[in-house]
């Protein structure tokens, strides 16, 4: 609340007075001016609108981290795929530098390789098949009704 002083003593008497300030003797509130309903209106709005901004700012900011985060991991990610995607060019090149001189090598000198066929494959029986199972007895299947379908 503003208050205006009321001075005790005249005009006249403060110029006569000139070193020494006014004595107060009275206090009184000043009139509060009108506020018309539009100008009342424009500042809720703006104290609406300041109350949205800062709550807005507070819920995006971790949202804002959690992206920050996010492509981060991307990024880390994304230089262990490129370093993986060298190091298997780097393999398959090994790879392939390695057959071609064992063919190399092969052709030079066979020392009793023989070329591959049907005739010379050779099967080694798997262990675990000669080990004797119960048979299991599956149900019959009944047969799916005939359903036409059509588009």
């Amino acid at each position: 609340m503003v208050a205006a002083p009321k001075l005790k003593s005249s005009i006249g008497s403060l110029r006569s007075r000139s070193g020494s300030s006014p004595i107060l003797t009275e206090i009184r509130p000043l009139p509060k001016p009108h506020v018309p309903l539009w100008q009342k209106t424009l500042v809720g709005l703006q104290w609406v609108s300041g109350v949205a901004a800062a709550s807005s700012m507070v819920a995006l900011l971790p949202l804002y981290g959690w992206l920050a985060l996010c492509e981060q991991q991307w990024s880390r990610a994304y230089h262990q795929l490129e370093q993986l995607k060298r190091q298997e060019r780097e393999l398959l090149v090994s790879h392939e530098t390695l057959r071609y001189r064992i063919t190399q090598q092969v052709q030079q000198a066979p020392q009793g390789l023989v070329p591959q066929s049907p005739q010379r494959v050779l099967f080694v029986p798997n262990q675990a098949s000669t080990v004797a199972t119960l048979p299991v007895q599956i149900p019959p299947v009944a047969a799916a009704p005939h359903r036409r379908v059509s588009y």
